[in-house]
């Protein structure tokens, strides 16, 4: 067995220490990549469910105020906008 010098060993672990650095170095850079999609997605998503929300709050007033003869038509955009609503905010626990 090969028994490396104090200076040796030393240099050795420096070495390879900063064959880490870089390696980490990578990956902060990977992590930050992979947050910055995850926000942009995350933010996509909710503005859609939003715009889904608002247009589901709209038919719900046009329901209100609909009167016998067109509730039922209105009813059915209700409807719609409702279940769209609940598709885009996902399963529900």
């Amino acid at each position: 067995m090969l028994t490396l010098t104090r200076g040796s060993y030393e240099a050795k672990a420096q070495s390879q220490f900063i064959a880490l650095q870089s390696q980490l170095s990578a990956l902060a850079t990977r992590a930050q990549e992979t947050v910055a999609t995850a926000r942009a997605e995350g933010e996509r998503v909710l503005l859609a469910a939003q715009s889904k929300h608002d247009e589901a709050l709209h038919r719900l007033e046009l329901l209100k105020l609909a009167g016998d003869e067109s509730w039922d038509a209105v009813k059915v955009t209700f409807e719609t906008a409702w279940s769209e609503l609940r598709h885009a905010l996902g399963p529900q626990r």
